[in-house]
């Protein structure tokens, strides 16, 4: 399938599009993710040059795409795409899968029938019908994690929102991380219970240790809701390299956090993975708290 090559390279800002052509194992990496896809959605028609296409604003700076894509959650995301191309079978799933789970995460935050409802369609319209010239923002997800936990998070930020917005009392973080992604295994929830004092730590010490770049565009674009796009001509640069700055962002702030955990807690490595793999795709949560008021660009 060399159209899915050609069509993830034309996606790439020029000055990346040879170095992702001299990726020999670009071709099968893509093929085998598109397959799988296909098999896990069946009933779901997306096109192969539309995946591909899907990927690249997502793309790991440091590795080639044929290495870093067999980790990406690509059944998923195959998923997304569709849905982002507004595929009826897609938009059916999300409508019988997705927006249930949605209305209990957000009914369980705000306690309120109404204004649950109200969060739900908020977050149905960004995710699927698009409010903006950038289309649907299911097309945001780039494969980390599961989408079902990505849009809860979603879903639980638009609550949060209603909630300041009508002066009501806001959860701890602690809360809102079960309320996202809420643990299968009882003996993960209760070691997150526990060191969940460790993790607010860590992770402001984590943040502390960002660059201002980094700390700006993470607040750029939760706390002011600037777009890709946005942040792109802010820093004047092509859509796909601010959208990899903001990755690397968020996975350099993980990486604080892991190491300091790893000198407060007399836990094993593995634990300390476990917990924070289970809230790795709730972290924009606590980056918005703790990130404040803006500061000059």
């Amino acid at each position: 399938m060399p159209a899915l090559v050609d069509a993830f390279v034309a996606a790439l800002p020029e000055a990346e599009q040879a170095r992702a052509r001299e990726d020999h194992s670009l071709e099968p990496a893509l093929r085998q993710a598109f397959e799988r896809g296909r098999e896990a959605h069946p009933a779901i028609a997306t096109q192969g040059e539309a995946f591909a296409a899907f990927f690249a604003p997502h793309a790991d700076d440091a590795r080639p795409a044929s290495q870093w894509l067999p980790g990406r959650n690509v059944t998923d995301a195959y998923l997304a795409c569709a849905i982002a191309h507004h595929d009826p079978a897609a938009v059916a799933a999300f409508e019988a899968v997705f927006v249930p789970e949605l209305q209990r995460a957000a009914a369980r935050l705000v306690q309120d029938a109404d204004l649950a409802r109200e969060v739900v369609a908020v977050v149905r319209e960004k995710l699927v019908v698009g409010t903006d010239a950038r289309g649907p923002r299911i097309a945001d997800y780039g494969g980390h994690g599961e989408l079902l936990v990505w849009a809860r998070v979603i879903a639980i930020r638009t609550a949060l929102t209603h909630l300041r917005t009508h002066q009501r009392h806001l959860p701890a973080d602690d809360h809102l991380w079960e309320l996202a992604s809420p643990s299968i295994d009882p003996a993960l929830a209760v070691i997150k219970r526990e060191a969940a004092t460790q993790i607010k730590d860590a992770f402001h010490h984590a943040l502390a240790e960002l660059s201002p770049r980094q700390r700006n565009l993470l607040r750029q674009h939760l706390l002011d809701s600037l777009t890709i796009d946005e942040l792109g001509a802010i820093y004047q640069v092509h859509r796909v390299t601010a959208a990899r700055w903001l990755a690397a962002a968020r996975a350099d702030l993980w990486a604080h956090t892991r190491r300091r955990l790893r000198q407060t807690l007399g836990l094993s490595d593995a634990s300390i993975g476990a917990m924070l793999d289970d809230i790795r795709s709730t972290l924009d949560l606590s980056i918005e708290r703790a990130l404040g008021p803006a500061v000059a660009r």
